[in-house]
């Protein structure tokens, strides 16, 4: 199923219960098929230089970016509950060690209960939301905003289907062309970082759902697992003439498909700054560089208008989500080394 045979791990100064040499992406994909838990744990299977403290059996682990002034640990620990809280406080041990801030975002209440009892600071950052497949349905209230987006794009000539880029050229550069599209509508979509997006990588374990016109395809939504039972709603792009329902049809037909091959769970993603009750939040006690970096990757992504659209699908599950960091005030050194390392997949 996996295409890469390997995943870069470099030796790191040696802590209690940490094997980091000679894992596979074979090792990481078991411990997510297992253990995965949030959207965008699958993404360090990606291109990008991902390190990895392991438990001792290899059956989880913490992924994690360096940067000369921070550790960015990327969602919460893959392994099992009583694991998780020891692979978090070795990755502390490891940040205090060379002198580095940690900062581990966007994890759940778990991980944020086990940070803060290491003495770490917490801030909630927004709310992951979660669609019950087996009830899942467009039919009621609760979807009709969907229900009426999707019947205007119908009623303007669109279809929607599963792509196959692997197999056919041309769902291979329809795919391409809409998310070349979107990114040039907006420059700060072409980031180069882990958070980028790119169908072509992890092709091999990603599903696409697109809508279809006259000439050709005009929206997309890829899919990528979070675990064996559960998938997540990853990257929705629409070319920026696409008619009106053209991506809520896309991601209804995903969520119709998944139910129907008898999985479990959807993630949407994190909403940042929502709360279930559909009220924004935008406090975020960092320091004033840390609001900084708030206000700038608010700029970058207008996470206003992405909850507005993912929340047309009303959650049957949230939880919270924070921000962990080991030091009470985030420092210009540090909000520099973080904003490089969610923008660019340069050497740091």
């Amino acid at each position: 199923m996996l295409s890469r045979t390997s995943v870069t791990v470099r030796p790191i100064r040696t802590f209690r219960a940490i094997e980091t040499t000679g894992a596979s992406a074979t090792d990481v994909a078991v411990a997510l098929g297992r253990y995965g838990a949030e959207a965008g744990h699958y993404s360090v299977l990606g291109p990008d230089p991902w390190r990895f403290l392991w438990t001792p059996g290899r059956t989880g682990f913490i992924a994690f970016l360096e940067s000369p002034r921070c550790v960015l640990a990327w969602r919460s620990p893959v392994a099992a509950p009583e694991d998780q809280a020891g692979l978090l406080g070795d990755l502390l041990a490891f940040a205090r060690e060379t002198r580095r801030q940690l900062i581990a975002v966007p994890v759940n209440e778990a991980t944020r209960a086990a940070g803060e009892r290491l003495g770490m600071l917490a801030s909630w950052v927004g709310t992951e939301c979660y669609l019950d497949l087996p009830a899942w349905s467009l039919a009621g209230g609760r979807r009709e905003k969907v229900r009426w987006a999707r019947s205007h794009a119908l009623a303007h000539g669109l279809h929607w289907r599963e792509a196959h880029p692997l197999a056919d050229a041309r769902d291979r550069d329809g795919l391409a062309r809409v998310e070349q599209s979107w990114k040039a509508e907006r420059p700060e979509r072409g980031t180069d970082s882990f958070l980028r997006t790119s169908f072509e990588e992890l092709i091999t374990i990603r599903r696409f759902f697109v809508a279809e016109g006259p000439d050709g395809i005009v929206a997309s939504v890829t899919c990528a697992p979070v675990n064996a039972r559960t998938w997540y709603l990853q990257d929705p792009v629409r070319a920026p003439d696409a008619v009106r329902g053209a991506l809520e049809g896309a991601m209804a037909l995903a969520l119709d498909t998944l139910r129907d091959e008898g999985y479990d769970c959807v993630d949407n993603g994190p909403l940042t700054f929502w709360r279930p009750d559909g009220d924004a939040d935008p406090s975020h006690p960092l320091g004033i560089f840390g609001d900084l970096v708030i206000r700038r990757f608010d700029r970058r992504y207008r996470f206003h208008g992405i909850n507005q659209f993912r929340a047309k699908f009303e959650p049957d599950r949230t939880d919270p989500v924070y921000v962990l960091r080991s030091h009470r005030w985030v420092t210009p050194g540090v909000a520099r080394s973080l904003t490089r390392l969610l923008t660019s997949s340069a050497p740091r």
